[in-house]
């Protein structure tokens, strides 16, 4: 599904499930969140040759946004499920003696499915929260020969809940710690991921 799709279907939901209270909000509430990655996708990775050297890295840092799901439980226990398209974005800046400089930039499509089990501090106006459990992860290659990015990690972070009328307003600090890549040679060609994501987010729920 493409994103414009997907964010779409999650602004046509936002009026049913606000029509279906009590229902959702109470017991089940759905949004969107999004928000931006504090880190690089990538490591930089350099290799020098004799009269060339060539340098890849994240050249920006990445967005990150989709819809997310929530069941709410007894004893201020939630589970909340997300579905997140990030762009990865990759720099390739190759000099080559007497030539000159040459950049090329790419982009890797990237879809985070993180499932987490969420704590809410009692409170009765803003309530702040703790979230924890696995992430997974889609990841399309920047080269067909090369799917190599973790596929898995695990995800954790913390936040603070507060509401305007029947709208849930969420920011947040999340981090994760993907699993080794399956790429055993990283190089400039074929460069490393970041395992370690911090993402600062912002929902939005009915």
């Amino acid at each position: 599904m493409k994103l414009s799709s997907l964010l779409i279907v999650t602004v046509c939901l936002v009026p049913i499930t606000a029509s279906a209270q009590p229902f959702f909000g109470r017991f089940v509430s759905v949004g969107i969140t999004g928000g931006a990655a504090l880190t690089d996708a990538f490591s930089n990775e350099t290799a020098m040759g004799v009269d060339t050297d060539a340098h890849v890295f994240s050249g920006s840092k990445d967005y990150i946004v989709g819809p997310t799901l929530e069941l709410r439980l007894p004893l201020n226990l939630s589970v909340e499920f997300d579905a997140l398209y990030g762009p990865l974005n990759l720099t390739l800046v190759n000099t080559v003696i007497p030539l000159g400089v040459f950049t090329t930039r790419s982009t890797v499509n990237s879809w985070e499915f993180p499932l987490l089990a969420k704590y809410r501090l009692p409170a009765h106006a803003a309530r702040l929260f703790l979230e924890a459990g696995p992430s997974f992860r889609r990841v399309q290659s920047f080269a067909a020969d090369s799917p190599h990015l973790s596929r898995a990690g695990f995800t954790a972070g913390g936040g603070v809940e507060f509401g305007i009328a029947r709208l849930k307003i969420d920011p947040e600090l999340r981090y994760t710690r993907w699993g080794s890549d399956s790429n055993l040679n990283p190089s400039v060609l074929n460069p490393a991921s970041n395992a370690n994501q911090a993402e600062l987010l912002l929902g939005f729920s009915f």
